[in-house]
């Protein structure tokens, strides 16, 4: 295993390395790099290695132990090959016609893959968890393949999110597409150019006043020279003296004009392209499927998009500055070879040791910042995990344990700070020196020259003066690579969010203002991991207006089902049906308009009840919210609160009750007016009497709308029309509760169990 660990370190996976191979009925695809044995035993057997088409290395031997083998296909066969003592044998041979299924397992510290033919399990072999994508990619391609024939296209199984898309190295952000060696900063810099359109005018301006500031610096020194020379030497012309110096009064006074509207302008510029670009963000944010959010934490989206966006303000401001340096560089290097050639070579002489210094100091620090970055985002995710359950942290008093981590993460971002500020603090005073070593040659070398009459004092101290501004800037641009490293940086963290797919929608949506309610489920298999189903081909109908209760073990699928309704998630197959079409091809607008739901654990914003309760109908009266508010039972706890309506609670609903929180969601249910009403435990977490005012507000609720209701507490679903009964994903039985009763199955068996529940609490409360 540490060997393992140890290449990921140095940028390569040992598992996979892939190469292309050119198929004559197919475009070239990525496949693994097969080791000499594995060729050799493919040829014995009369098999081109050209013509494999997927290879895939396990970790593990047959036995289970650490070991090898590998999964290869071509186009009519699959074969698996056990490696061990460095050769190669043939364990298994299928014909890729003759496999009706595939699938993945999850076992004690590792993985397996079989495949099924003639109706008979065949285990292929074993993984370490870590290449549990690897091969579910694999069981996937063979299901659909099994489906859907031949043409299915070949996967490519090194298609890890945790590595670059590019190279194949192990990223420590997994968010990241792309590793910082594969950042391509010219198409970076070019889409940023385009996406500051809107501001190309201003920056134009902004060049412009950099050209002219650069032009205004470059007189003071030149005029200092004249002053020396013909002012103040013996023989000069005194009456010179007021006008010079006015001169120069001039000369700060336009350079201070130049700079103050060179500030505005780029602080300007630079904070509404930054707010554009959050906003950008946010509307590409709000876009994306529920499943971006459940696989990337909260703390690092909000680093990208507040945090990051904040930077590459800063960033922005600071490239203006590092475009004046550039200028002054070269203006200042312009006037020192026209006054003398000579002495402007020997200014030259630090800037090549410098600049290759400041390179190799830029390739030195480059996986310093990205560390640094790393544990930023990863302390701020910590940091909104534990805002997010600080009830949970107190309830089981863990607060130190939770400190420890913090201080854990804000420890490795320190040190992976200090690591990037103390070589910075090393590395400047040697550039200084450098600059200052360089002022010393001129000093001698300009002194010699105006001791044997080459040049004069005026010119010297004009050369001087041009020395100090030429260092100062150049100094400057040493800092570029570091700030061009995390402007671009950024920027690619930024335009990987704004890459995000956005949730599929149809080209030409069907239009449904009002729909009746009917909804079909057709053989419908869906996974939030694709590799593991957790609802498998599952078929019902529900008819307009008909109320069904979804029952099950926890786990069995029932909160998946109506998240696939709403299409938080797309159905891995099979279709979901309203009113006899797709929903894949209606307005998802136009579904969730008329999709209501009442959560085990509603939500509420912060702000006042009446807001809460308008959520869904902004447009609402004060009238018609009252009215759904009477209707959810709410009316009478919120007037008796001091302020009533206005009361503002705070987020989640803080300052309320469970069953409080739980009547304001069916009000603003109630306020919705969906033609599809789904309730979700809506009475699981409160008290016997808050359940009666709730179920009497959800009676009203659910007259004349298709309702699906989820509950643990059976009795609740004594009025539902029909019942479905959910075990492991698949639907086990359905029918009226009574049909149910008297069939005696699984509803039976659920109603039972807790009947005998019930007696327990009754007994014991009585005791």
């Amino acid at each position: 295993m540490s060997t393992k660990g140890n290449s990921k370190e140095n940028g390569e996976d040992p598992l996979i390395r892939s190469f292309s191979v050119d198929h004559p009925e197919q475009p070239p695809i990525h496949i693994a790099e097969l080791p000499t044995p594995v060729v050799e035993a493919l040829r014995t057997t009369g098999r081109d290695v050209n013509h494999i088409q997927l290879a895939v290395k396990s970790d593990l031997g047959p036995d289970g132990q650490f070991g090898e083998q590998w999964l290869l296909m071509d186009q009519h066969e699959l074969l698996v090959l056990d490696r061990p003592n460095g050769r190669a044998y043939q364990r298994h041979q299928f014909k890729l016609d003759d496999i009706e299924d595939a699938k993945i397992e999850r076992c004690v510290g590792n993985g397996l893959m079989q495949v099924t033919v003639g109706q008979q399990p065949h285990v292929l072999l074993h993984y370490s968890n870590d290449l549990t994508d690897r091969f579910g990619r694999v069981a996937h391609y063979l299901q659909e393949r099994a489906e859907h024939g031949p043409e299915t296209p070949v996967p490519n199984p090194n298609d890890d999110s945790h590595v670059c898309l590019n190279c194949g190295r192990y990223l420590a952000d997994p968010s990241s597409k792309v590793c910082p060696s594969c950042i391509q900063s010219g198409k970076i810099l070019k889409r940023l150019v385009m996406q500051a359109k809107p501001y190309w005018g201003a920056v134009g301006l902004i060049l412009l006043l950099l050209v002219g500031g650069a032009l205004v610096n470059l007189i003071p020194p030149r005029l200092t020279g004249v002053l020396i020379d013909d002012v103040l030497s013996e023989g000069g012309r005194p009456e010179l003296l007021l006008w010079l110096v006015l001169g120069l009064l001039a000369i700060r006074v336009t350079d201070v004009g130049f700079t103050i509207v060179k500030n505005w302008l780029t602080i300007n510029v630079s904070g509404k392209f930054t707010a554009g670009l959050r906003d950008d963000l946010f509307t590409h944010l709000k876009g994306l499927p529920v499943d971006y959010f459940d696989n990337n934490q909260t703390g690092r989206i909000m680093t990208r998009i507040n945090q990051d966006t904040s930077e590459l303000q800063g960033l922005f401001s600071q490239m203006t500055t590092f475009a004046l340096n550039l200028l002054m560089v070269l203006g200042i290097g312009i006037a020192l070879f026209s006054m003398s050639p000579a002495l402007g070579l020997y200014v030259l002489i630090p800037t090549p040791f410098v600049m290759a210094a400041a390179y190799y100091y830029y390739r030195y620090m480059r996986p310093h910042f990205r560390r640094f970055w790393v544990a930023r985002w990863r302390l701020n995710a910590m940091l909104n995990t534990f805002l997010s359950g600080v009830r949970v942290v107190k309830a089981f008093a863990q607060e130190n344990q939770e400190q420890a981590r913090y201080q854990q993460r804000n420890s490795q971002m320190l040190n992976s700070q200090l690591q990037v500020n103390l070589a910075w603090g090393k590395f400047f005073p040697l550039i200084s020196f450098a600059f200052s070593a360089g002022g010393l040659i001129i000093w001698y070398a300009g002194g010699r020259a105006v001791l044997a009459n080459e040049i004069t004092v005026g010119m010297l101290m004009a050369f001087i003066g041009y020395l100090g501004m030429f260092y100062g800037p150049l100094s400057n641009l040493t800092h570029v690579t570091q700030a061009m490293n995390r402007f671009v940086t950024i920027s690619q963290r930024t335009f990987e969010l704004l890459d995000e797919p956005v949730q599929a929608q149809p080209e030409r949506p069907v239009s449904k203002p009002e729909i009746a309610g009917s909804i079909r489920f057709d053989h419908v298999t869906f996974g939030y991991d694709p590799y593991y189903p957790v609802i498998s081909d599952v078929s019902f109908d529900i008819k307009p207006g008909e109320m069904v209760g979804l029952v099950g073990h926890s786990g069995a699928g029932k909160t998946t089902l109506v998240n696939l309704l709403c299409r938080f998630y797309d159905v891995t197959r099979g279709a979901i049906l309203i009113d006899g079409v797709d929903i894949r091809d209606l307005s998802m607008n136009e579904i969730r308009q008329q999709v209501g739901m009442v959560l085990q654990s509603p939500y509420l914003f912060r702000g006042t009840l009446a807001e809460n309760i308008a959520y869904g109908n902004p447009e609402a009266t004060y009238a018609e919210i009252v009215r759904a508010a009477k209707a959810a039972n709410a009316h009478d706890f919120i007037t008796a609160m001091p302020e009533g309506y206005d009361t503002i609670v705070g987020e989640g609903g803080s300052g309320l009750s469970g069953g409080e929180r739980q009547r304001i969601s069916i009000a603003r249910a109630v306020l919705h007016n969906p033609r599809i009403l789904i309730l979700d435990e809506a009475t699981s977490s409160v008290d016997t009497e808050t359940e009666r005012q709730i179920q009497e507000a959800l009676n009203e609720l659910v007259k004349g709308r298709t309702t699906i209701a989820i509950a643990h507490r059976l009795s609740t679903l004594h009025n539902a029309d029909r019942i479905l009964v959910l075990n492991e994903g698949k639907l086990e039985e359905q029918g009226t509760p009574k049909e149910l009763m008297k069939h005696q199955g699984a509803f039976y068996n659920l109603v039972q169990m807790q009947s005998q529940m019930a007696r327990i609490d009754g007994s014991t409360a009585n005791l």
